[in-house]
């Protein structure tokens, strides 16, 4: 070390990047699941098909003419799919999407 310790300079950063929030209007809350056609939304994580699984047949057993779709995605570190995110929002009333870990 050179110079006098006396006189050593320490400047401090703080790493966390600044958080700008954005608005996010939730979806419409559906009366019932009866009648609906439900997305089942998998990202290929382990385990989250079969929790889905499980959501599913919970449906069934407590709406009447409940019907899926299922859409899976390779998990790809937070990379997003919109046109995939359009066809569940065209053809299905409301998606149930899982992570497994």
């Amino acid at each position: 070390m050179t110079g006098d310790p006396a006189n050593a300079r320490i400047e401090v950063m703080n790493p966390v990047a600044e958080v700008r929030p954005e608005a996010v209007v939730p979806a419409r809350r559906l009366d019932s699941l009866s009648g609906k056609r439900i997305a089942l939304w998998w990202n290929s994580k382990p385990r989250g098909d079969a929790a889905l699984e499980t959501v599913a047949e919970a449906f069934q057993r407590r709406f009447q003419n409940v019907t899926f779709s299922r859409f899976d995605q390779q998990y790809d570190h937070g990379r997003h799919f919109p046109e995939r995110y359009d066809e569940a929002r065209r053809s299905c009333d409301a998606v149930v999407a899982t992570t497994g870990d």
